[in-house]
């Protein structure tokens, strides 16, 4: 597969340095001007706004291009690794929304410490700063592995690059202007899903001729994934969206419990069509190009921007 020519790695890169500058320039300006904008959004960002920033936890490159992988290999029930998370918002929503939001904390730790006292707080803190790290490791690699592709250069500088962008949005803006920011990141996220969704779908000739050629395990509730690995998908995204600090910081930002549970809505409805358009994305660019590995499927369909948006002919199974 050729690699990206000259011209089109400076307009790709003139693009990424216009973005990241232009959000930078953005979440200075939304930057938080108390503790309170900083913590919570002074417990006043809107019901949607929270529920994008919810949705936007599984919409990382890990979960839609590893979605995306795990269709291309293992079929369309690898989709239940993001349903999982639509599953685990309203659950949430309904368990512990109204338990967590009164009691004003916006802290795990801080909310376990009304209840078990101060050395229980301790010990939690100290294991979620464990799990953030991890979290925070893998979030790095993924994305300096999109800009070391681009920008031609090490994985260690690109991780590097990517943490010192990300750090500069969250000291700088805090809760208030990482949430507008992190709006304008998901609208191009997800429009930019929708719109591989099309080429994809354009490419293979629509869903019936992959349901009518490929193996039937492509197309089973649980494909070759096997039921033991959905349900420890489910177990474990469930699991995480009830204690994962960034979750119960940003429902502690909206103005009252109804609006908390509202933003878990949003965030179900945000995640559930994503799941679903990842592992169909997958699954066709195993149909489109049979042969190739796995970990070139995020670059299958970057072809039809040079034939003019014409699909490739599908091969027969």
């Amino acid at each position: 597969m050729k690699a990206f020519s000259t011209e089109s790695t400076l307009l790709i890169v003139g693009m990424v340095v216009a973005y990241i500058l232009f959000t930078t320039w953005l979440t200075w300006r939304l930057r938080s001007k108390s503790s309170g904008d900083f913590m919570e959004g002074s417990r006043a960002m809107p019901a949607f706004i929270v529920g994008v920033m919810l949705m936007s936890e599984y919409i990382g490159a890990k979960s839609t291009i590893g979605t995306a992988q795990a269709a291309f290999e293992d079929g369309f029930a690898a989709s239940w690794s993001v349903i999982g998370a639509a599953i685990g918002f309203p659950l949430f929503g309904l368990i512990l929304v109204k338990r967590i939001y009164n009691t004003g904390k916006i802290t795990i730790s801080g909310a376990i410490a009304e209840k078990y006292g101060t050395s229980t707080k301790n010990i939690i803190s100290l294991i979620m700063i464990y799990a953030l790290l991890l979290v925070n490791v893998g979030n790095y690699i993924s994305g300096a592995a999109a800009i070391s592709t681009v920008l031609k250069i090490d994985l260690t500088q690109a991780a590097f690059i990517t943490a010192v962008v990300s750090t500069f949005y969250f000291a700088f803006g805090g809760m208030k202007g990482v949430a507008w920011v992190t709006l304008l990141h998901s609208a191009l996220k997800y429009a930019g899903i929708l719109i591989i969704l099309f080429v994809a779908l354009k490419m293979t000739g629509g869903v019936a001729p992959m349901i009518e050629k490929m193996p039937a395990f492509y197309w089973t509730w649980d494909g070759h994934v096997g039921a033991s690995t959905i349900v420890a998908w489910l177990i474990g995204t469930v699991g995480s969206i009830f204690c994962t600090q960034f979750v119960i910081q940003a429902i502690s930002s909206t103005k009252d419990v109804k609006s908390a549970k509202r933003a878990t809505w949003v965030a179900f409805f945000f995640c559930l069509p994503i799941g679903l358009a990842m592992a169909l994305i997958g699954v066709a660019a195993k149909f489109a190009h049979p042969d190739i590995k796995s970990c070139m499927r995020c670059r299958c369909f970057c072809r039809i921007c040079h034939r003019g948006w014409r699909a490739l002919s599908p091969p027969r199974w």
